[in-house]
């Protein structure tokens, strides 16, 4: 009865244990229908309780029951290699897959293996010699997850950049713009445009770095440009340390020489010019970097424009001829050590071209210097438009350089230099020059043969000026007979260089400048005067205006404004009398193409004083009301005690001498008010 007792026990207790184990046990179709075998004596079960966040590698547990639930007796060590439990992905248990297999029955190597809870029942006799559950039921051994996950790290997919060309704006442009100017390729602003700087900036670093170098950041230019290796400026045109060309001496001498080791052998007189090539250019090119009127990185081996420049300003500085031509004198002196250094700017022969549609702080500079010289006028707002490519044309024309309005490094090498010749003429381009008078419809104007051609005019006309306009050296484009902005550019800067109002118009008078044919004597002018009106009074109104005499409104009527010019034009020309009445001799004079323009610096003008009743002292009373100096009642045409008060005070506003004498400078700038 003890026995059945016993034995009825046993299996209560077995049944328990297998009921317990039943309800922990998940279908194969759960998993789907992985394999379960984990070899040796080991059996496929669940953990109770399955921790699905925490994912381990499966690792070798020791356990040591003194009978474990598998039939093994004694006190052996036994070691089991077990499985834990699936944990169900996202997507439920189907994402997690199927568990590999082993030899051992035991998860391949790197297999994930989710949940970090094994559990393993082992059961004790018990002094009536029936096996139990041990006193706190099923022992849990917590295992901490593998430091190093067997599940592979997810992998960010690679976003292939977008190809970024000219015409492009945003953030991406902006991004390409800051890694180019980093790697100093790049000298404008971060302001997202993709123009015609980045587009030399991507060039420059597609050449430098071996890529096709067509101006475009596509995927390969920005995989480079934003990678550890990518060559930079500096480190692409960086210059070697020059070797001496004389051959080294068997002993060394005892002192060092004064002079420069690239001294070549000047025993023989030769000349080095433009176009020159070989070895003496090279040591001329380092010589001239040495003393700093070239810039590192011009060893070329090359005569070119740069080298040119370079000699010329170290011929002027060095009181040599000035020819640009490093003949027996120059160089005996430039490798002596009495040569003396350059105290300009040196522009790396490297450096962007700057040109039409240009942005940033470099085109800026190149405005600035401009200014100085008196080719520019108006803000430097930093972009290169097309008065600023017909100052350019005119520096370049004033300075021996092919004029095409583009700064590259032979135009900047001598904008920058201390040679740099200045504009002579009186007016400079005006960056806002299309905003202002310049804008008056100008388009039936014509007088004596000449019609006003523009930007948009077309014809053999416009391809007459283009051709005479190349002929004098400030065009270079296609004569196509199309008055676009080159051809605008280029009647800027002739305007420019004959002190003419710099509009971007042929008028009439521009044309009579260009094709320098005076109008001849014989022809005669009905005399205009105010009050007057019409197509006459217009192209009178153009010519003046042209002349830098008149500012008002091109209207065709002949009012106050029209007449104070004509008397401004009468007084320069030294035309009698100076009464602001267009009559033939004024008309000869202002249609032809000797008239005098109102900024022309030959003039020169006489000296007035208290008594003097000149026709010139209407003109300077008018002046003196126009600038504020003196009221409308005051005006006598008698140089009086009112006029020398005017005078005296005007002197005093701008530096002069104020003894009330209206003598040639003071003339000079109250004409110019």
């Amino acid at each position: 009865m003890r026995k059945t007792s016993l034995k009825a026990a046993g299996l209560a207790a077995m049944l328990s244990l297998c009921l317990l184990l039943t309800g922990c046990y998940i279908a194969p179709d759960d998993v789907n229908n992985g394999p379960q075998n984990t070899g040796g004596n080991s059996l496929p079960f669940q953990t109770l309780a399955p921790t699905p966040t925490v994912e381990v590698t499966p690792d070798t547990v020791v356990i040591e029951p003194t009978q474990n639930v598998f039939g093994n007796q004694g006190g052996n060590v036994e070691q089991v290699t077990a499985t834990p439990t699936p944990t169900p992905g996202p997507g439920g248990w189907s994402d997690w897959g199927n568990p590999q297999e082993t030899d051992g029955g035991a998860p391949a190597e790197n297999t994930p293996v989710p949940g970090g809870t094994i559990v393993f029942a082992t059961a004790t006799p018990n002094p009536d010699g029936v096996t139990d559950t041990p006193p706190g039921g099923i022992d849990v051994i917590t295992e901490k997850p593998s430091e190093a996950a067997a599940t592979p790290a997810p992998v960010t997919p690679t976003v292939t950049p977008p190809s970024l060309q000219r015409g492009f704006q945003g953030e991406e442009v902006r991004k390409l713009q800051r890694r180019l100017k980093e790697l100093g390729y790049y000298k404008g602003s971060i302001d997202g445009d993709y123009g015609a700087a980045t587009e030399n900036a991507v060039r420059d670093f597609q050449k430098a770095n071996g890529l096709t170098a067509d101006g475009k950041a596509g995927k390969k230019t920005q995989e480079k440009l934003y990678s550890k290796n990518a060559i930079s400026y500096k480190q692409a045109h960086a210059t070697a340390t020059p070797k001496p060309t004389a051959k080294a001496t068997a002993k060394p001498t005892a002192k060092p020489t004064a002079k420069p080791t690239a001294t070549p052998n000047l025993t023989k007189d030769y000349y080095l010019e433009k176009g020159s090539k070989g070895a003496k250019v090279k040591t001329l090119q380092r010589r001239l970097i040495e003393l700093g009127y070239l810039a590192e990185g011009s060893v070329s081996g090359t005569f070119d424009d740069a080298t040119e420049s370079a000699v010329r300003a170290f011929q002027k500085r060095n009181g040599l001829w000035e020819d640009g031509v490093a003949g027996p004198d120059t160089l005996k002196l430039l490798y002596s050590d009495n040569a003396k250094r350059s105290s300009g700017k040196v522009v790396n022969p490297q450096v962007e071209t700057l040109e039409l549609g240009s942005e940033g702080d470099a085109v800026r500079e190149l405005q600035k210097r401009l200014q100085k010289l008196g080719y520019l006028s108006g803000s430097a707002d930093g972009s290169f438009g097309v008065e600023t490519q017909a100052a350019v044309i005119a520096f370049q024309q004033r300075n021996n350089l092919t004029a095409d309005g583009k700064a590259g490094a032979a135009t900047q090498a001598k904008l920058f230099s201390d040679d740099a010749k200045k504009n002579t003429g009186g007016k400079a381009v005006d960056i806002n020059t299309t905003k202002n008078a310049g804008g008056q419809d100008t388009s039936d104007i014509a007088s004596t043969g000449y019609i006003t051609l523009e930007l948009g005019s077309e014809g053999e006309q416009v391809r007459k000026l283009q051709k005479r306009l190349e002929q004098l050296g400030y065009y270079s484009g296609s004569v196509d007979g199309r008055f676009g902005e080159g051809t605008q550019a280029a009647v800027m800067a002739f305007q420019l260089h004959n002190d003419l109002t710099v509009d971007g118009k042929a008028g009439p008078a521009t044309q009579r400048k260009l094709y320098g044919n005076a109008s001849s004597g014989t022809v005669s002018y009905s005399t205009l005067e105010r009050g007057n009106s019409g197509s006459a009074v217009r192209n009178l109104q153009y010519t003046l205006y042209e002349l830098g005499y008149y500012d008002g409104s091109i209207d065709g009527d002949y009012g106050q404004t029209t007449e104070d010019a004509v008397r401004a034009f009468q007084i320069q020309n030294k035309l009698t009398p100076v009464d602001g009445k267009a009559g033939s001799q004024t008309l000869a004079k202002l249609y032809s193409s000797d008239a005098v323009p109102a900024s022309a610096a030959q003039v020169s003008y006489g000296t007035y004083r208290k008594g003097s009743t000149d026709p010139a002292v209407l003109e300077i009373q008018e002046c003196l009301v126009d600038a504020g100096y003196m009221t409308d009642d005051e005006i006598s045409g008698v140089y009086d005690d009112n006029t020398v008060a005017a005078v005296k005070r005007f002197q005093s506003d701008h530096g002069l001498t104020a003894d009330g004498n209206a003598g040639e400078r003071t003339l000079q700038i109250l004409f110019g008010y």
